[in-house]
């Protein structure tokens, strides 16, 4: 079965106008090549595309999966000519970093120093986001790489098949409180809770242990930084779930308090991601040094 890639563009416009007339006009064609055009389309895939039989044009069941393919493809489409114009329109030596909250100030900041070039030849823009928004941007072109979390489950999910991966690094997300002569929390009973934003990922994962264990408690505080979660959580008002690798120094001085049992530590792998469509010389030379590191 071969077919045409303005197909899905007929049939967006069809979807659009409503009108074989309208549709035919808005495609620069006839509208009688338009209907023969859609007819050759029907015999090509084995049936009906539209209800001929309404007054108004109207998709069948299986045209409408025909029409929300025609619309993936449009949006694939339009996401690649994003990126290509992105791409093209880099014209200095800058790398851009999209890095999660919780990994801008500790893990990212020593890594950055591996990156074998020259200070004065590059400039590196950083920004600390969330890691839906660093998706969105790193499929839009709009930035290089994104530093982030993803656990095994979320890779084999295909949620980043469109972009490159090197794991570069792993940590726990584990429950903590601060020592204090006063206050001591135990999960087994209700506790007050410090905890990240609905829209970060990290608070999936942390109501996903909260859920699963039928812990007791409220929360009272929501971030999306993690560097004020910790701070937070030293003044001894709560427990906070936290990369291991973000307060390795409070652990190690006692001056925060693990709490966790197996069941309650979240595993996470640290992985950097660009995307395939990026083949600027810099971001893959930068890239396949990362890739070399790992295997260190």
């Amino acid at each position: 079965m071969n077919l045409e890639i303005r197909w899905a563009l007929d049939l967006i416009t069809l979807d659009q106008e409503r009108s074989i007339s309208k549709a035919a006009q808005k495609r620069y064609i006839s509208q009688s090549a338009f209907s023969r055009r859609l007819q050759h389309l029907e015999e090509t895939v084995g049936f009906s595309i539209i209800d001929r039989n309404s007054k108004e044009v109207s998709f069948t069941e299986l045209g409408q999966v025909l029409l929300s393919t025609a619309n993936t493809l449009q949006a694939q489409l339009n996401e690649s000519m994003q990126l290509i114009y992105e791409i093209k329109n880099t014209k200095d030596n800058t790398l851009r970093f999209a890095v999660v909250h919780s990994l801008v100030n500790s893990f990212f900041a020593d890594y950055l120093r591996f990156v074998p070039i020259d200070e004065q030849a590059i400039k590196f823009e950083i920004m600390a986001i969330n890691t839906g928004e660093g998706l969105k941007l790193l499929k839009e072109g709009k930035i290089d790489f994104l530093v982030s979390y993803a656990s095994k489950h979320e890779m084999n999910q295909g949620k980043f098949d469109a972009l490159s991966s090197v794991r570069v690094g792993e940590t726990e997300i584990i429950p903590v409180y601060a020592k204090t002569t006063n206050k001591t929390y135990d999960l087994n009973q209700h506790f007050p809770l410090l905890t990240y934003s609905k829209n970060a990922y990290l608070r999936n994962l942390v109501d996903h242990v909260i859920q699963t264990n039928n812990l007791d408690c409220h929360i009272l505080y929501e971030t999306d930084n993690a560097e004020n979660l910790k701070q937070l959580v030293l003044q001894g008002v709560g427990v906070a779930w936290l990369p291991r690798i973000t307060i390795m120094d409070e652990l190690a001085e006692n001056k925060l308090i693990e709490l966790s049992t197996s069941q309650y530590v979240v595993n996470q792998s640290i992985y950097i991601y660009k995307s395939k469509l990026n083949n600027n010389p810099l971001t893959q030379f930068v890239f396949e040094h990362f890739k070399e590191l790992k295997n260190k």
